[in-house]
């Protein structure tokens, strides 16, 4: 499991934007915020006034990736063994057609 950081910039008492971040965000130079890169855009944030940073770790996420995966894997698995499998033999009578 890795840990993600969550971000939060914080407005009158209450969240006003929430970051994800793969990395410990840094602390800037003058220690009024942070610097990292964002996991939704990949782009680099710098944030300066009153935020929080917390750590999670991600095998929630991770964990059901990982049974998605599984799940599409078997259905491509059966998909196929469905398309191999021969047809039955047709045991219509030749002489006769289907009027409708």
């Amino acid at each position: 499991m890795k840990s993600v950081y969550v971000i939060t910039m914080w407005s009158g008492g209450k969240p006003a934007k929430k970051w994800k971040a793969e990395e410990e965000p840094q602390l800037i130079a003058q220690g009024a915020g942070v610097r990292f890169i964002s996991l939704g855009t990949r782009l680099p944030v710098q944030i300066i006034g009153s935020i929080s940073v917390e750590e999670f770790e991600s095998g929630k996420e991770e964990f059901e990736n990982t049974i998605a995966q599984q799940w599409e894997k078997r259905r491509e698995t059966e998909a196929e063994a469905e398309q191999t499998r021969p047809s039955p033999p047709d045991d219509s009578p030749k002489n006769v057609e289907p009027l409708f």
